[in-house]
Order: structure tokens, then sequence, then C-alpha cells
């Protein structure tokens, strides 16, 4: 039986997650969850056989409250979900680096990643295609998107319609300028093994999203993304689950950003074939079916469609 420790069980991503380690009946797992909010108040808590509420990850108690759960449960593999969790638990498993398998990559690329405005320079540098970055002091081109510099979805971003709204409304020191691309947008669920050179990814498209969340979607060959996401993680010595959003505007795929996790909607990935979280446990204990799965086909127009679902517990 394989122990496995998925954080954040009240979000979306980390209930795919425990969904995709129950596709493979081969594989016995024993999940574990984690959250702020108690079983009654997180909706993945029914998707885990164990499931444990714990402080903040920027509260004092949190390290303490992890370790002691990987250490009764004898945890094989953590999986991190949230994207403010995800950097506290690399500081952790540099710390902690042979209590368990910790399924995250080093403080700095992750810090990297969630620059908005760094890593599309370091990208621009390397011939990925990026929309226009714009300084205040530059010719913009209007309209342009804002962007926090550190934001998650699409939170804080902002159409700038002229040059008034751009120099009243907006806070230049944690945000930046970009052009405004449209198209069809595209989100690459990838995969990099933490013990050799293997890369696979899965393309969707987004068919529909709602406040940044794909609620339709459908897996596509696109060989040119393909290309692209392989290019980025090897760029930045990525290891384990990343996906990576684009828009293709006139058959130029345009970098969007990088979230260093796994996806909110990675599950039609999982279905079509490219199970990356049961990767990560195969490769946790050094499994030699890890080499069997990963190379399964990825089946291409799989389309998924989400719907609300309901628990109930008494008070």
């Amino acid at each position: 039986m394989i122990n496995v420790l998925i954080t954040s069980m009240g979000s979306n991503t980390s209930i795919g997650v425990a969904k995709a380690l129950r596709l493979d009946k081969d594989v016995p797992v024993t999940l574990i969850g984690t959250d702020t909010f108690p079983a009654s108040l997180s909706a993945g808590s029914s998707f885990v056989d164990l499931f444990f509420q714990v402080p903040y990850s920027n509260a004092i108690g949190y390290q303490q409250a992890l370790l002691d759960i990987i250490e009764k449960h004898k945890i094989h593999c953590v999986i991190p979900i949230h994207d403010l969790e995800i950097a506290k638990i690399a500081e952790i498993a540099s710390q902690f680096s042979d209590k368990t398998f910790w399924a995250v990559n080093h403080s700095a690329i992750i810090e990297l990643c969630n620059d908005k405005k760094a890593i599309n320079k370091l990208l621009q540098q390397h011939q990925v295609a990026v929309p226009l970055m714009f300084e205040p002091s530059e010719d913009i081109i209007y309209p342009a998107i804002y962007k926090p510099i550190h934001g998650v979805s699409s939170r804080g971003i902002k159409m700038i319609s002229n040059a008034k709204a751009a120099i009243e409304s907006l806070d230049m020191q944690n945000g930046f300028l970009q052009q405004f691309v449209t198209g069809k947008e595209y989100t690459v669920d990838c995969y990099s093994s933490y013990q050799d050179d293997f890369f696979n990814c899965c393309v969707r498209e987004r068919l529909e999203t709602k406040d940044g969340i794909s609620t339709k979607g459908m897996t596509v060959m696109y060989d040119q993304l393909d290309g692209i996401c392989r290019k980025i993680h090897s760029l930045l010595n990525f290891k384990g689950a990343s996906n990576i959003q684009f828009i293709v505007q006139d058959n130029i795929p345009y970098f969007i950003e990088i979230n260093p996790r796994f996806s909110g909607a990675g599950i039609l990935s999982y279905h079509a074939g490219f199970n990356s979280p049961l990767f990560t446990v195969l490769e946790s204990i050094r499994s030699p079916l890890f080499k069997k799965i990963r190379e399964m086909r990825v089946r291409t127009a799989v389309i998924m469609t989400r719907y609300w679902n309901e628990n109930f517990y008494e008070a």
C-alpha cells in the first residue's frame, strides 16, 4: 500500500488528483488529505481515506503538523496543491528531504514560475513567443492587459483601454502591462521525471472558462505546444507536474503563464491517459511500473464538461 498525502482538499485540483489516483486499481493507495478547514467544510474530504485539519501554511504550527502526519502515517509521497502551500512545502522539503518524497521543485524554480514578469522575460530571451511587455514610460499599444506579478489565476487582471487608465489606476510596483492577445486558449499538462529525462504532456483546448477555471475542454494534438513546453521544462530544470497556458493568435502560440503544480482541470488529461499524479506516486517508491505506464498513449478528442456536486454532513 502506498500512502499519499494530498494537501488543500477543499480545491478542485486536489479532488482531481485524488480521483486520478483511484483510476488504476492495480496500484493500491491510501489517500491522506489535509486542509485548513474541518472535514465538514472541505469539499474533498470525502475523497480521501484519512483527513486532518492543519493550520495555514504561513502559521507557526503548519510545518510540525505536516511532519507529524508524515511520521505517524508513514507517508511515501507528499503532493502539495495550493500555490502558497507549495512555496512553504518547498522550504520544508529542503530541510527534511529524507522524511518522504516531496513532489515539489526547489524554491528558486517555484519563485521564478510565480513571478509572471520574470518568467516572461526569461522565455522571451530564449525565443519563446510571449505577449509584448511595456514599461509605463514606453509607447504602449492599447488595449493592453495589466497583470499582478504574483497573481493567481485571473485575479487582478485588468483590461486597459487608454493611457489615462494606465497611469492613474495601476500599481506598477506589483504589476506590469502586456500586449493584449486573443485567440484559442490552451492549457498543457506537463510532466518531467524526477529520475531521468522523460517528458510528456497533454494539450487541452479550453472550450469554456469561468473565473479563469476551465469548465469545458478537449484534448488535442498540437506538436508545436509540446515542443515549447518541453523546452520550458528543460530551461527551468523543472521536475514533476506543471500546467502551462497559451493563447494562439495568428497561428503564433503566446506563452501566458506556468503554474508549478497540477491543474484545476487536469482531470481531463488524467482520463485521457496522461495520469501524472500516478506518475508522481510511482516515482516516489521507484516502482518499475512507472516506465510502463508513462508510455501509454494519450488520447485526443476526449471532451470534458463539468457540473456541481454537493456533499452533506450533520453538524
